[in-house]
């Protein structure tokens, strides 16, 4: 697979942005769960559920689009003015519980009243002059119209109802054009505004579920920044791991031009864990397929470092920053004590990258062409029950379902030389390596 043209339009992410990215995906899943656990968080939701009820909207509307004039605060308030500009009604109020009325109402009752027909009778008589005036009087004829109508009684409610508190209060509450901004349900809205536009809402808003929960299916389960001094203090031991106690474990085959060095060739440069290859004339084992172990002499020196006493995995993602110099070979794989299975993450042959797995059926893999070896690059193993799948930086550049191992790797990380190479000094230089583990349920 040739990545140039990704690398040309950018869909090849730099490597400095896949490490913001996977740094920021760290702190996302903390960042999220903290904030869904949140007091904020619950507020924010159950406020949510609160203000975009059908009540709470009804409500809203009501308050907003009621009209004064439409209000039983308004009718009450147009009946008791109608009532108060009753002139008859008002003068009624006036004479019903006055001593004119009692008097009159008194001698209305006596013998005398019989004669306030009589006109010479009334001529000659004061009182009777008085009584028939008032009996005459609009404010007696508002006594005769009201006396036995309900509207008196109806005023007085009124009266009462009007000048109670509650009343002044539920009247001048629905004369407010702007009533619902002096109501709790704006103050709970407002509040969810603000809740809504907090960063850690926003955050937790945007962010897919989803993704945390596919991010979470992975547990980092190994990681080395490379921040000890001596190996020994590491978990990479110098030489392969065989099952067989008798077989050494430092040693180089036959067709290749290094030694490897026990160890001696590797060191932490700058935080880097740094395999060097360099010219060296040195005696040391090589496989011979037909010899076996055999004492050869080498113009080169390298080494190889694993982790099989202290780290292997079956499945799960597998992550390694790394770059080299030199074309010879340098490569970083997942390997068992036998021959096979050996999964391939990274390996520069000299001339291409490549990466694959090696099976019972061979090799299954690519040639990855387009990037500079020299640069820094994140290579990726995804592996599930199902495939794998490797990445260079974002990019997948191949994928496979055949010869899946069933067995825990460790990792390896080597350089050599092969009879068909031009010998030349290289270094392999690995920035961290980082290991996921799929979540149990």
């Amino acid at each position: 697979m040739n990545l140039f043209f990704s690398k040309l339009t950018g869909k090849l992410w730099s490597t400095e942005k896949l490490e913001h990215y996977l740094a920021e995906q760290e702190e996302s899943i903390a960042r999220y769960r903290q904030v869904e656990n949140s007091p904020e968080m619950k507020e924010y939701l159950t406020l949510k559920k609160e203000v975009e009820s059908k009540e709470f909207q009804q409500k809203k509307y009501n308050l907003t689009h009621t009209k004064y004039k439409s209000t039983k605060y308004f009718t009450t308030m147009k009946e008791f003015k109608e009532l108060k500009r009753n002139r008859a009604l008002q003068l009624y109020l006036q004479v019903k519980d006055s001593a004119q009325l009692r008097e009159y109402l008194e001698f209305r009752q006596s013998p005398e009243y019989v004669k306030i027909k009589d006109k010479k009778e009334v001529k000659q008589s004061p009182l009777l002059q008085s009584m028939l005036r008032f009996e005459n009087s609009k404010a007696h004829q508002a006594y005769v119209t009201f006396r036995n109508s309900a509207l008196p009684q109806r005023y007085a409610e009124l009266l009462d109802l009007i000048g109670s508190a509650d009343f002044r209060e539920e009247k001048a509450f629905w004369q407010n054009p702007r009533r619902w901004h002096t109501t709790e349900g704006h103050i709970r809205e407002v509040r969810l505004a603000e809740l809504a536009a907090s960063p850690d809402i926003r955050f937790f808003l945007k962010t897919s579920a989803k993704r945390v929960e596919e991010m979470e299916n992975y547990i980092r389960v190994f990681a080395d920044e490379f921040d000890w001094v001596k190996m020994t203090d590491s978990c990479w031991k110098p030489g392969f791991a065989y099952k067989s106690k008798q077989l050494k474990s430092v040693h180089s085959f036959a067709n290749e031009q290094q030694a490897n060095n026990g160890g001696r060739n590797v060191g932490n440069i700058n935080g880097c864990l740094t395999i060097l290859t360099q010219r060296e004339q040195t005696t040391a084992p090589a496989w011979d397929p037909k010899k076996g172990f055999i004492n050869k002499d080498f113009e080169y020196t390298s080494d190889i470092i694993q982790t099989a006493s202290a780290f292997r995995q079956k499945e799960g993602l597998f992550m390694v920053k790394l770059r080299c110099e030199g074309n010879i070979h340098h490569a970083y794989w997942l390997g068992s004590t036998e021959k096979l299975p050996l999964v391939s993450i990274f390996h520069y042959t000299g001339k291409h990258v490549t990466l694959g797995n090696y099976g019972a059926k061979g090799f299954d893999g690519t040639q990855v062409d387009g990037i500079n070896p020299r640069a820094y690059y994140i290579y990726s193993l995804r592996w599930t029950k199902r495939e794998m799948i490797w990445y260079v930086n974002n990019i997948e550049v191949f994928r496979t379902t055949r010869d899946l191992p069933q067995e825990p790797l460790y990792m390896a990380a080597s350089s050599f030389i092969s009879l068909a190479q031009r010998a030349q000094e290289g270094k392999l230089e690995v920035d961290w390596v980082r290991v996921y583990a799929p979540k149990k349920d």
